[in-house]
């Protein structure tokens, strides 16, 4: 079962544009946001926002932050979806973030949002993640992955409930 669980969620980070990012103050105040993501071989998790933007700061403030991905298209029976406990940071090493850009060039041409020269010219700017700039680049590194349980009835009404799913 756990095979075929890992599965699952492959295909599910495979195919989605989208990941929804939740995040709290130290406070406990929360915030949420949509983001195009891409992922690596560890299932690190890859984007790039506003270092201003509320959520961007608050990673700053709190680093544990949890991920939601799903087809918000499916109906029925084809809803599913990954949940993930993820520690967030910003990145500041070159290494690491001309890893995170390759990562994101990639996704682009396969979702046609960028031919292979934009792609390239995109690499090129890591600099647009850097210094004075407005942006910069995040990573997620997992900690727990869930998926939905199978489905419980109870007076006829679904009833929610998640499965861990071990990845490494």
């Amino acid at each position: 079962m756990s095979d075929q669980l890992k599965t699952k969620v492959d295909k599910i980070l495979e195919e989605n544009l989208y990941m929804t990012i939740s995040v709290a103050s130290k406070g406990g105040e929360p915030w949420i946001a949509n983001l195009y993501y891409v992922y690596d071989g560890d299932y690190n998790f890859y984007w790039y926002s506003p270092k201003d933007s509320l959520h961007s700061q608050r990673i700053k403030e709190n680093p544990t932050v949890a991920l939601a991905i799903f087809n918000s298209t499916a109906i029925g029976d084809d809803v599913d979806a990954v949940y993930v406990k993820a520690k967030a940071v910003e990145i500041t090493d070159k290494k690491e973030l001309v890893k995170g850009m390759v990562l994101y060039a990639k996704k682009m041409i396969k979702t046609k949002f960028a031919n292979k020269a934009n792609a390239d010219k995109f690499i090129k700017q890591y600099g647009d993640f850097q210094g004075l700039s407005k942006l910069r680049m995040y990573k997620a590194v997992p900690e727990k992955f869930w998926k939905p349980a199978p489905v419980e009835m109870f007076n006829e009404k679904f009833v929610d409930s998640r499965v861990e799913v071990k990845m490494k």
